[in-house]
């Protein structure tokens, strides 16, 4: 099959990753493959994706509505002829509309978020039209998030397809020494928004720190409230104790050194870097919310909780004190994330893509 996978830009986030791992593993998987990004922007994903081959279409695109964009894609589709056009968060406004009017065969959107956040209004209503009346098939990202889609856009369970985020496992550094060292390091991956809570899980590191000053905190990503969440570092007096490190390319060494993964969000769909967390065997403290307890299971491979000061502090100090659950609740979360190859995913795609086929013809 050629298959488009489309997407805005491939910056550095969690649906990008995802991508990305998809495009390479249906690659290997003896696919033909090209990748759309709407913006020419060069990140460290690209050179990834070039690096294994995978095409990239770059298409220009100026910021706000470009309808230089309907035209390029209408030439793409025209040119390529491909089998299956997929889009991910923003690339479905454009390119389904567009997808549909060349007579795409099979037209795929994954839904990365809880669907009342996964787009504004105006992707809402494009988003309605494709699945109710375009043959455009939502794909869920775990059984929470086929729930939203069913409420938002009144779609019948057998037509959303659930199939988890997946990564390439063989990158992951395993741990294998859950002893303490001379610092207990403490890891978050993301972008600095709202959503991810930085100013919950500063003020609550703030506290445990206070009790226990070997405590240092990692957080890894760039975004909006970066220099906020400084300045709020600053004001509670723990700027020796956290390390605001960027964006990294790399974030497997990260994950191997930490001792403890913490991701407090106040909403979540499948977040790549809880599966690397997991595929790394770090223990994990993690929202009870969106996805994320179709992937763990609390206190058997980590520690799900409601996302305030009170729990995270408790939770720090049930790790930081106990090696053992440590260690158990880490390679338990290692074992688990078999579950979560980019292998099986790009598998499970091609059998959405192929029945969707099969229907059509």
């Amino acid at each position: 099959m050629k298959i488009i996978q489309i997407i805005p830009m491939f910056k550095l986030a969690g649906a990008e990753v995802m991508c990305e791992n998809l495009c390479i593993a249906l690659k290997n998987a003896g696919e033909n493959v090209i990748a759309v990004s709407f913006y020419s922007e060069k990140t460290a994903i690209t050179e990834r994706l070039e690096k294994a081959g995978v095409r990239i279409e770059y298409l220009d695109k100026k910021l706000g509505f470009d309808a230089s964009i309907i035209f390029k894609l209408v030439r793409l589709f025209k040119r390529e002829k491909p089998d299956v056009v997929h889009t991910h968060i923003g690339g479905a406004r454009y390119a389904l509309p567009i997808a549909t009017f060349c007579r795409i065969p099979v037209k795929v959107h994954t839904v990365h978020n809880i669907a009342q956040k996964e787009q504004e209004y105006a992707g809402k209503i494009i988003n309605n039209l494709m699945f109710n009346y375009c043959s455009v098939v939502p794909v869920a990202l775990s059984e929470e998030v086929k729930k939203t889609i069913e409420e938002v856009y009144k779609l019948p369970a057998k037509k959303i397809p659930v199939i988890f985020n997946g990564i390439n496992l063989s990158k992951c550094q395993v741990k294998n020494d859950y002893t303490k060292k001379s610092n207990f390091k403490i890891l978050h991956i993301g972008r600095f928004m709202d959503v991810k809570n930085h100013s919950l899980i500063l003020k609550s590191f703030a506290m445990f720190a206070d009790k226990h000053p070997d405590a240092r905190l990692q957080l890894l990503g760039d975004g909006e409230l970066k220099e906020t969440m400084m300045q709020l570092a600053k004001e509670l007096n723990i700027v020796d104790y956290v390390e605001f490190a960027g964006l990294q390319s790399n974030v497997y060494p990260w994950l191997h050194d930490a001792d403890l993964f913490i991701l407090p969000s106040k909403f979540e769909g499948m977040p790549m870097t809880l599966i690397e967390a997991m595929g790394t065997g770090l223990p994990i403290i993690a929202s009870d919310v969106g996805g994320i307890p179709d992937m763990l299971t609390s206190k058997k491979d980590a520690l799900l909780i409601d996302p305030n000061e009170k729990d995270i502090i408790e939770t720090l100090e049930f790790f930081y004190s106990n090696e053992g659950k440590r260690k158990e609740l880490g390679q338990n979360a290692l074992r688990k994330s078999v579950m979560f190859s980019s292998q099986t995913m790009a598998k499970k795609y091609i059998d959405v893509y192929t029945k969707i086929s099969e229907v059509r013809v």
